[in-house]
């Protein structure tokens, strides 16, 4: 029994190193994760509404039927929506 825990424990040490080596050789690199966190959003990126702005009007399909509104959707805790592109344009 402590057979597989030895080799279970030394297992998972190896790969925490390994992904430590990895994460800051990759922070090293330019572009890399050095410069990820900054103090101020000042770049020209839209991400989208801010928090607590009324959901605009959608169009979409769901089970069969045309919606245009969210609302329906809204639980008591609010709502998490994604939105991906097609693949076919």
């Amino acid at each position: 029994m402590k057979k597989p825990i030895g080799l279970l424990t030394t297992g998972v040490a190896i790969a925490l190193a390994g992904g430590y080596a990895f994460v800051n050789d990759l922070a090293a690199q330019p572009g890399g994760l050095g410069d990820i966190f900054v103090s101020e959003d000042n770049d020209s990126f839209d991400p989208g509404l801010p928090v607590g702005a009324p959901f605009p009007a959608i169009r979409a399909l769901y089970q069969g039927q045309e919606i245009t509104s969210v609302d329906d959707f809204m639980g008591d805790r609010g709502l998490a929506f994604f939105a991906m592109r097609s693949v076919d344009w």
